[in-house]
C-alpha cells in the first residue's frame, strides 16, 4: 500500500457511470491507497474493436500514458477491465527494447519517454493485496443479505497468457473479497462467460443471446444480486439483462460494507434496485 497511483477511470465511468467512481474513491480512501486523477488521460483505445483497426496508434496512445505516469513516479490503477487489459498489454509489449525505442521516437515529439518502469494494477488486485484482515477490519455493515453471482468479466482474467491477477479457470478473487464483506457467493463461474457487451453496438441480437446465456444460471443458483468489477458488464447487467437481478460494481459492495449509505454512492442511479 506504499505505492502511489494515478487513477485511470476510462471513458465509461466518467461519461455514464460517475457513481461507480464515487464508490471507488470511498474504498480507496478507507484502504489508505494514495491516488490522484491521471493527468492528460485519453481513451485507452478499446482493446478489442478499436485496437484491431490501428494497433500502432493503440501502442503510442497507451505508451504516452505509461510515460506520463513514469515521469511522475506513479503506477496506474484502473477502474475498468478493458482499460486494464489495454494498458497492461501495452506495458508488456514495451518490454521489447526495439518496440520501446520505436515508440519513444514518437513520444519524443511530446517531450516524453518511457523506460519500462510502470506497473498497471486492477482495482480488484489492490483490494486483494490489502488482504482479508485489513478489509474485514473496515467492515461496519456486513452485507449478509446478499447472495451473489460473481462475474469477473473477460478482461480481468483473459488472455491468461497476459493477465495474471487471478486464474482464468475458476477465478476466486471476487469470491474472497465478497466473503470479507460478509456476503456469500452462491454462483461462481468456472469459465466466466462473456456478457456480450463488446459487440452490443455491432449485433444486438447476438449480444443479447450472450447476455442471456451468461446470466441464465444466476437466479436458479440462488443469487439475489450480481457482482462484477467491470463497468461494461455492469451496464449489460443493469440495463439489458432480462432476469431482473440487481448488480453491484465491486467497489459498491465494499463501500456499503465499509459504511457508505446508498445515497452517498448513488445507488439510486441503478435501473434495478438492490434487495
Amino acid at each position: 500500500m506504499n505505492r502511489k497511483y494515478y487513477l485511470f477511470r476510462g471513458c465509461l465511468i466518467p461519461t455514464r457511470l460517475p457513481f461507480l467512481e464515487r464508490s471507488s474513491l470511498f474504498v480507496l480512501e478507507k484502504l489508505g491507497v494514495e491516488h490522484e486523477q491521471m493527468p492528460g488521460a485519453t481513451c485507452c483505445v478499446e482493446p478489442i474493436g478499436l485496437r484491431s483497426l490501428a494497433a500502432d496508434t493503440w501502442l503510442v496512445v497507451t505508451a504516452r500514458m505509461l510515460a506520463i505516469a513514469e515521469s511522475n513516479g506513479r503506477d496506474i490503477l484502473s477502474l475498468c477491465n478493458g482499460c486494464y487489459l489495454s494498458l497492461e498489454e501495452s506495458r508488456q509489449a514495451l518490454e521489447n527494447e526495439r518496440t520501446r525505442a520505436d515508440v519513444n521516437t514518437i513520444l519524443k515529439e511530446m517531450d516524453l519517454r518511457y523506460s519500462g518502469n510502470v506497473r498497471v494494477r486492477h482495482f480488484a488486485e489492490i483490494v486483494e493485496e490489502a488482504g482479508a484482515d485489513r478489509v474485514r477490519s473496515l467492515v461496519s455493515a456486513s452485507q449478509e443479505r446478499l447472495r451473489l453471482a460473481a462475474h469477473p468479466g473477460c478482461h480481468m482474467v483473459r488472455p491468461s497468457s497476459k493477465l495474471k491477477i487471478d486464474d482464468s479457470f475458476a477465478p476466486k478473487i471476487l469470491d474472497e473479497i465478497a466473503s470479507w464483506c460478509g456476503s456469500e457467493v452462491v454462483v461462481s463461474e468456472k469459465w466466466p462467460k462473456c456478457c456480450g457487451g463488446g459487440i452490443a453496438g455491432i449485433d444486438e441480437k447476438v449480444s443479447s443471446k450472450m447476455l442471456e446465456d451468461a446470466t441464465s444460471s444466476f437466479r436458479p443458483g440462488g443469487a439475489n444480486c450480481i457482482l462484477t468489477p467491470c463497468p461494461f458488464c455492469f451496464v449489460q447487467f443493469d440495463i439489458r439483462q432480462k432476469e431482473g437481478l440487481p448488480v453491484l460494481y465491486l467497489a459498491e459492495l465494499l463501500a456499503l460494507a465499509f459504511g457508505a449509505t446508498p445515497e452517498q454512492i448513488g445507488l439510486r442511479y441503478h435501473k434495478t434496485r438492490l434487495p
